[in-house]
């Protein structure tokens, strides 16, 4: 065999071997760009990142301080970097929701929620934004969905707070029944709280169920037996249960911790007038009821003529005459529980008679004959 024959069986042997090994550089060189390739990108998306971060944490400083407007051009220029973060967006809208642009809240929240109809962060949003738009019975359902919707692990404190910001909006409303409702259910939660149990014995008021806020009240002074306002709030349950000496007794402990709050002083005095004026009160001798059955009278009277002017009308008059009657009347000891429970009857007819008609609203002097006449008329 020739050498020239040799060099050709070589050449054609190693053909295979080369085009083998050419396509493994290739490969490799492929692989190799891939991975330069993701790398950057990885750069590029890490260093987007950061500056939205840097981004957002700007304009969350700028929210703090109540620059509003800033705020919000900061977060659309991070959320043009970071599209569809859905953190970025929600804090976005409570920032529009704070600089009173609701409209573009609400904007920004239906995005979210398009893409996660149960998160239950922009449930919650979407709640506020249509709470501050009148909205109350659409508000009250987006409650109920962030309550029961998706959260970030652990949810047990989002669906709490998200609860309770339900309950002060229904207090807002004045919907007792669904308050109550919603208030039973946070009643089976643990607050170890003295503060929140205050606050939620405050809203069972509010309800209409002084029974329960007492219960709240007394964990709370339980918890924190030099709680102000837990007494206040245990002497406004007594006082709505028309147990007045029980909810003086809670106010004075409330007045002495806490002395300068005008508002429980009040309650306090409106609570001494009451039972300085009830005729009814354990106790008191056949003249001193007698005595106040005679005040019931001139304050009835005197509210009458206050409502109805310088002429009255002729049922009003009536009463009146009889009311005037009845304190120039002069009677023995003998005849003092009757003439008593007489008076109570007549003022509590003057004084209905007096407000039936009547366009002005209680003043600071009514307010204790009012409530001393729900009592004895009961």
């Amino acid at each position: 065999m020739t050498s020239g024959e040799n060099v050709d069986k070589r050449a054609e042997a190693a053909g295979p071997s080369m085009l083998v090994g050419t396509f493994v550089l290739v490969f490799l060189s492929m692989a190799a760009l891939f991975a330069i390739d993701t790398f950057l990108a990885k750069m590029e998306r890490s260093e987007k990142r950061a500056e939205a971060q840097r981004i957002f944490a700007e304009a969350q400083r700028l929210a703090a301080e109540g620059r509003n407007l800033e705020a919000i051009e900061q977060f659309r220029s991070g959320l043009s970097i970071a599209r569809d973060d859905q953190e970025y967006e929600l804090a976005l809208a409570r920032v529009l929701l704070d600089a009173g642009k609701l409209a573009d809240a609400q904007t920004v929240v239906d995005e979210v929620l398009q893409r996660a109809p149960t998160s239950g962060a922009a449930n919650l949003a979407m709640a506020r934004i249509l709470s501050r738009q009148g909205n109350a019975a659409d508000a009250s359902s987006y409650y109920h969905r962030a309550i029961y919707g998706r959260w970030n692990e652990p949810a047990a404190e989002e669906r709490f707070q998200a609860r309770l910001e339900l309950v002060d909006f229904l207090a807002r409303q004045g919907d007792k029944g669904e308050l109550l409702a919603e208030l039973l259910r946070l009643q089976d939660e643990t607050l170890p709280d003295s503060t929140l149990r205050s606050r939620l014995g405050h809203l069972f008021l509010a309800a209409g169920s002084p029974t329960r806020a007492a219960e709240d009240f007394r964990e709370a002074l339980r918890q924190k037996p030099q709680n102000a306002e837990a007494y206040a709030g245990l002497g406004e349950a007594e006082f709505a249960e028309r147990r007045y000496l029980n909810a003086r007794a809670h106010f004075q402990i409330a007045v002495r911790l806490r002395p300068d709050d005008p508002n429980t002083q009040r309650r306090l005095e409106l609570c001494g007038q009451v039972l300085e004026m009830d005729p009814t009160r354990r106790g008191l001798g056949a003249a001193e009821r007698y005595r106040r059955s005679r005040k019931l009278i001139e304050l009835a009277l005197e509210s009458a003529g206050r409502c109805a002017g310088s002429v009255l009308p002729p049922a009003l008059r009536e009463l009146a005459g009889k009311a005037q009657a009845a304190l120039g009347s002069r009677i023995r000891a003998s005849q003092m529980d009757d003439a008593t429970e007489a008076n109570i009857a007549l003022a509590e007819e003057l004084w209905q008679a007096g407000r039936k008609d009547c366009k002005q609203v209680l003043n600071q002097a009514e307010e204790p004959l009012a409530l001393v006449l729900a009592e004895v008329g009961q």
